[in-house]
């Protein structure tokens, strides 16, 4: 099944804090299952593009995931459940040439969801996709979207 998942996905760029759930959400998305691995570069799952934590967290960063998003065919900025500040610039998404989605993960938590939506709104982020490992459909409709079959 992976292998079919891998093939099928256009190039993504992953952006986001540190502990939101980027590598993690990576793996699922191409090998149907996870084992946590901390980012400490740049690297690929599959088509999708794993940036650290500390790209967005140090404005020093910015250019990397800016030069990084020329590789990609839409860019994912995503916050989790709960974050009460943006780590976004206003407007970041005007920076890249490629479609920029949200993505709001561990919402399985419970925790607020209109701050982190509202958060990636202002990010310049268009639609916003709400997402947990542990729900199967929200991961599917996720990967239906990314997908490069319409």
């Amino acid at each position: 099944m992976a292998e079919n998942v891998e093939k099928s996905l256009k190039t993504i760029l992953m952006v986001g804090r540190t502990g939101c759930g980027k590598t993690t959400l990576s793996e699922v998305l191409v090998h149907g299952e996870s084992q946590y691995h901390k980012t400490q570069a740049v690297t690929r799952v599959g088509s999708i593009i794993d940036t650290p934590g500390e790209y967005i967290e140090n404005p020093n960063y910015y250019r990397g995931i800016i030069l990084n998003s020329y590789d990609a065919d839409i860019v994912i900025f995503m916050n989790e459940a709960g974050e009460e500040e943006s780590i976004f610039p206003p407007n970041f998404a005007q920076s890249m040439n490629r479609e920029v989605i949200g993505v709001i993960s561990k919402v399985d938590t419970g925790r607020d969801l209109e701050t982190p939506r509202k958060n990636l709104k202002l990010a310049g982020a268009g639609k916003i996709f709400e997402v947990s490992i542990h729900d199967p459909e929200s991961i599917a409709v996720l990967r239906d979207y990314i997908s490069h079959e319409e």
